[in-house]
């Protein structure tokens, strides 16, 4: 295994370099993303309130939010799509990203965002156990991504071996968030460490949502090759309950947020 991943890494960074759009630096762009595992909406009280996590995300005045453990007319929660619930809530555009067939309907992972997106694809991620997905939603300014990463560890290396190809092919800064399911010193951080930056938060534990021990929830942006430019994160955190009088109980991770500034692109016109 380590044999094979000193190969792909040195395989990757050659295809990256190749492959990398032709771009040069334009202005700054600003946004508030935000990452939050939602649980069907779920709480550590078992109860089930659109309400509670559509005002998690309104208090956190996020422009993109990226969601896992999404329910979309499943008998689970008869009737109802959970991501559609929470963008008529929040008044933000929904994109969707089923993962499996399930109880009768989706499961999976999506996003909301005040932008309507210009275009989204969902690439299937491997698991030996339950398939996971990528999400990629393009927006003006950026790319921002959404995954859940398996419980096994090597589907987790896997997994991020996929993210990192894929990203390494977009024309605009990419960023990707979500549930990991990963210490930040498990084999698949370190690798998707070699190609993004993790960006670092205080406090950085995330799960469980009444008394978090572990960090599992990330937001990254890729910096392998130019022009990705690492941007300026102004402020990245799990949100309190000072903040969120809810985020205890809602669901049992909690959401972290991170204002980041970047550097626009336009493609360069150079033969």
């Amino acid at each position: 295994m380590k044999h094979l991943l000193r190969t792909f890494t040195m395989l990757a960074a050659i295809a990256a370099v190749i492959a990398a759009p032709s771009c040069q630096s334009g202005s700054e762009a600003g946004l508030r993303l935000m990452s939050y595992n939602v649980r069907n909406c779920r709480g550590l009280d078992d109860s089930v309130s659109y309400e509670r996590i559509a005002r998690i995300i309104t208090d956190a005045d996020a422009d993109i939010v990226a969601l896992q453990e999404l329910d979309s007319m499943t008998t689970r929660y008869p009737g109802q799509d959970v991501l559609g619930n929470l963008a008529e809530l929040t008044g933000m555009y929904p994109t969707f990203a089923p993962s499996i067939d399930f109880a009768g309907g989706k499961y999976g992972i999506g996003m909301l965002s005040r932008e309507k997106p210009i275009s989204h694809r969902r690439v299937p991620l491997p698991c030996r156990s339950e398939p996971r997905s990528l999400l990629i939603v393009e927006f003006t300014d950026c790319y921002y991504c959404c995954t859940h990463l398996s419980l096994n560890a090597e589907d987790r290396v896997t997994d991020v071996c996929i993210i990192i190809d894929e990203l390494s092919k977009l024309d605009k800064p990419a960023f990707i968030a979500g549930d990991f399911n990963a210490g930040p010193d498990e084999e698949a951080m370190r690798l998707l460490s070699q190609h993004f930056t993790v960006f670092a938060k205080e406090p950085p534990a995330t799960f469980p949502a009444d008394k978090p021990t572990d960090e599992i929830d990330y937001i990254c942006q890729y910096t392998a090759t130019q022009p990705h430019t690492a941007a300026e994160v102004g402020n990245h955190h799990v949100i309190e309950p000072t903040e969120s009088a809810d985020v205890a109980t809602a669901s049992d991770h909690r959401p972290i947020v991170a204002d980041v500034r970047f550097e626009k692109w336009v493609a360069s016109t150079a033969e």
